[in-house]
């Protein structure tokens, strides 16, 4: 069985839209369960959540990885498929999710996704044809720069509920990049599955979580974010050589923009706060760590800023800080 886990970050207006993409799935509805994660009472909604079978669970923590982990403790499925409840499912997602885990041994899949408007118009179709890429990765044949970029969007994520330790209660957002590492590290037998049918409409709108709306919005986002990198880089750091490059890179370069806009922010030196090793800074300045050529540049520009003493570091951003091209790009690192 299947469960779905819809979490709703705060009410937004598109929740309904999320659970009729559910209900109105093409795999046979004893097949899959809903359990419904929410922070407040909606009458309308949560009635028509009922009628269909769904179980909603109010949760006032800010936390995704603890929304997740109380509908765990509710689940009653095998394989989990998060949703976003801003996003939607297309009308075969949940008959694909189950065949495949039927049929292959896959530890977790990501599949691709639309882009979608508040009016659920589509705004960008990633697949031009019908050979969808399928790329089953292990810990032993992952690639750092092949599936860098291959991680985020909770709502393209499905994983079995064995390999979800309670370790996910405490990641503050970016719960879909420690469930597929989980999916890829922690499964010796099955291999995760990367995969280029898009199964997930993704909402582009003005109050997605990672577009913050003020000042205090972006440093907390910021906050939170390093926590969770620092997290999964310590949990999963021994999961092999290019796994560990690709920890490391996120790592480093959330830390690093996090320390900018510390600086950036305020009058003071912060650099005693924000310790970059020299390991550190070698590996951004490495080329062969970089996983587009764009970036080879601005791991040399970033490895030379953090090789110059705390005064003159900070001294020279603040020079800089009129110049906001090289701020962005050097904030984008990673």
């Amino acid at each position: 069985m299947i469960s779905v886990i819809v979490t709703e970050y705060k009410k937004r207006g598109y929740l309904i839209h999320a659970l009729r993409s559910v209900f109105n799935q093409t795999l046979s509805r004893d097949k899959y369960e809903v359990i419904v994660v929410k922070k407040e009472e909606d009458k309308e909604v949560d009635d028509y959540a009922r009628k269909n079978g769904a179980k909603i669970i109010y949760d006032a923590s800010k936390k995704y990885g603890e929304n997740v982990y109380n509908a765990l403790l509710e689940a009653k499925g095998d394989i989990i498929s998060l949703l976003d409840d801003d996003d939607m499912f297309t009308q075969n997602k949940l008959e694909e999710v189950y065949h495949i885990f039927k049929e292959e041994r896959v530890s977790g899949m990501r599949n691709a996704h639309f882009y979608i408007d508040s009016n659920n118009n589509i705004l960008f179709n990633p697949i031009n044809d019908n050979n969808f890429y399928r790329w089953f990765v292990n810990k032993y044949n992952y690639n750092h720069k092949k599936y860098f970029y291959l991680f985020g969007v909770h709502s393209c994520i499905s994983i079995r509920r064995e390999l979800i330790d309670e370790d996910i209660k405490y990641q503050n957002l970016i719960g879909d990049t420690y469930l597929m590492i989980s999916a890829i590290c922690k499964s010796e037998d099955m291999k995760a599955l990367f995969y280029g049918k898009p199964l997930t409409y993704y909402r582009v709108h003005s109050q997605n979580t990672s577009i913050p709306r003020t000042l205090e919005d972006v440093v907390n986002l910021k906050k939170n974010y390093l926590e969770d990198e620092e997290r999964i880089y310590n949990k999963f750091y021994s999961c092999g050589k290019e796994m560990r490059k690709t920890l490391k890179l996120r790592f480093l370069g959330t830390k690093l923009g996090y320390y900018l806009l510390s600086i950036y922010l305020t009058d003071k030196d912060v650099g005693k706060e924000f310790k970059f090793s020299l390991s550190d800074r070698i590996f951004l300045l490495s080329p062969f760590n970089k996983t587009r050529r764009k970036y080879i540049t601005l791991g040399f520009l970033a490895a030379g800023f953090l090789s110059l003493p705390l005064g003159l570091r900070f001294r020279l951003f603040k020079f800089l800080q009129k110049h906001s091209s090289i701020i962005n790009k050097m904030l984008e690192i990673q």
